[in-house]
């Protein structure tokens, strides 16, 4: 199906998708202007993917972000909508895209960012295939109509929102009855070398005020009209809704 009769099933009356550049569509009424990751998305894939980063700042590691997705992927047995808010260069989300017919739409404000999720995953099968859209477009200012979404996806992204209650609801917004969503957010639990370099990102001004374990659950107990299932590894906590 093609990219712009997927989007404008999915977009908001008021929205109007177009072709950016090949594999790449905005909904944003100016896609040149910059964004903070647009200068850094080639030392982002980097660092944020080594395995001896997130194991020693975050005591985690990329294949439990990996299998994270893998269950959202899995977490649907119909051909339901799936939407990856926020998704970066689909650092850890493409080789699962890949296996999968489910139809995605991959979004996100930075257009550096988007251009590398291209380059991955036509390095992995020599274009982007056509259930993947990737999409460009502010998770500030969804776009979307909603319930129009069984899965949403928000891999690594809530410790940058300050209005993490009205993300989460805007989210929520967007699920089919039955639907799920999955995210992560790291948090503050009294990991010695975690939480003291979650405090030096936020004076840096990368992430908002570090929250704990207490205050992430009260945000997810205000916004999520659902049952939520909690864990974490190291400082990050995986949540399901």
């Amino acid at each position: 199906m093609e990219p712009l009769y997927v989007l404008n099933e999915v977009l908001a009356h008021n929205r109007v998708a177009r072709r950016l550049e090949d594999d790449i569509y905005s909904v944003l009424p100016d896609a040149s202007q910059p964004h903070h990751y647009d200068r850094r998305a080639t030392v982002y894939d980097w660092v944020v993917g080594s395995r001896s980063y997130n194991a020693i700042m975050w005591g985690s590691a990329p294949r439990d972000y990996v299998a994270f997705a893998r269950q959202a992927i899995d977490s649907s047995q119909d051909d339901g909508k799936f939407l990856d808010a926020g998704c970066g260069s689909l650092l850890f989300t493409a080789s699962t895209y890949l296996q999968t017919d489910r139809q995605i739409i991959a979004f996100d404000q930075s257009l550096a960012m988007l251009r590398r999720a291209r380059q991955r995953l036509s390095k992995i099968t020599g274009r982007v295939p056509q259930h993947i859209i990737l999409l460009q477009a502010d998770l500030s200012d969804l776009p979307f109509h909603p319930s129009s979404f069984r899965t949403v996806l928000c891999l690594n992204v809530l410790h940058q929102f300050a209005a993490a209650t009205v993300l989460l609801q805007n989210l929520e917004g967007l699920l089919a009855d039955e639907g799920h969503l999955f995210l992560t957010s790291l948090i503050s639990n009294d990991r010695f070398i975690g939480d003291r370099y979650l405090s030096a990102l936020y004076r840096m001004r990368e992430f908002v005020p570090p929250r704990t374990r207490a205050q992430l659950q009260s945000i997810l107990n205000e916004a999520l009209q659902r049952e939520v299932t909690y864990m974490e590894k190291g400082n990050m906590a995986f949540v399901s809704a």
